[in-house]
């Protein structure tokens, strides 16, 4: 199992962090470590890495990565600008998803997903004093597969995310005008016929599909 800091480099390359080197940016950061965690285990069953969570007021946080971005955050980016993936294609199929549903999000709402997660509720209950509001982070450890209906919620997010990609149609530009269809290959002649169409075309975008095998545009 990779250690943890391979995927936070990787995010950080790919500029995810959105606010780099602030509170903002280190907070997003956990809470996208924290959903490729969740992901995988909806996925494929088993945790992405193996470094613990705790649970913080604003969410779940892997400390070390937290400590080391606020702390060295250049270094950090350094390593992670030099940083070579070498990851599996579930691996990537995991960040990609993780990018996808969650990288436009700012920290705040992304924190605010985490709470409503009942395996954070129950870790940072368990580690704080009801009466000194006490913080304990070796009693805020989370255990991600201690609620079945967390990872339920996030097979759901993820399954409806699949099914939005596979509606999305493709698309070929010719001569300026956007064709959209989606459930077949573009022949060659079909091109043809396409590019005569554009000659005369009043509008800059249509759908294509296919009736009995001829190509029907609108």
């Amino acid at each position: 199992m990779r250690d943890v800091y391979d995927f936070a480099k990787y995010f950080i390359k790919n500029g995810a962090d959105s606010l780099p080197n602030t509170y903002d940016g280190n907070m997003k950061l956990q809470k996208l470590l924290v959903f490729a965690d969740m992901i995988n285990v909806a996925e494929y069953g088993e945790l992405l890495f193996d470094d613990e969570l705790l649970a913080f007021k604003n969410g779940c946080v892997i400390e070390k990565v937290r400590l080391r971005y606020k702390a060295d955050y250049r270094g950090l980016k350094r390593d992670s600008d030099n940083f070579e993936p070498d990851f599996s294609d579930t691996e990537y199929t995991v960040l990609n998803m993780v990018m996808s549903i969650f990288g436009g999000a700012s920290a705040r709402e992304l924190s605010e997903i985490n709470h409503t997660f009942n395996f954070w509720k129950e870790a940072y209950k368990r580690g704080t004093d009801s009466e000194t509001n006490y913080h304990d982070k070796s009693k805020s450890v989370v255990n991600m597969m201690s609620h079945d209906e967390d990872i339920d919620r996030m097979k759901e997010i993820v399954h409806a995310y699949q099914e939005s990609s596979n509606d999305v149609m493709a698309r070929e530009i010719i001569n300026g005008i956007s064709f959209y269809y989606d459930g077949f290959k573009l022949t060659d002649d079909m091109i043809e016929q396409l590019e005569s169409f554009t000659l005369d075309a009043d509008d800059d975008s249509y759908t294509v599909y296919l009736d009995n095998g001829s190509l029907v545009i609108y």
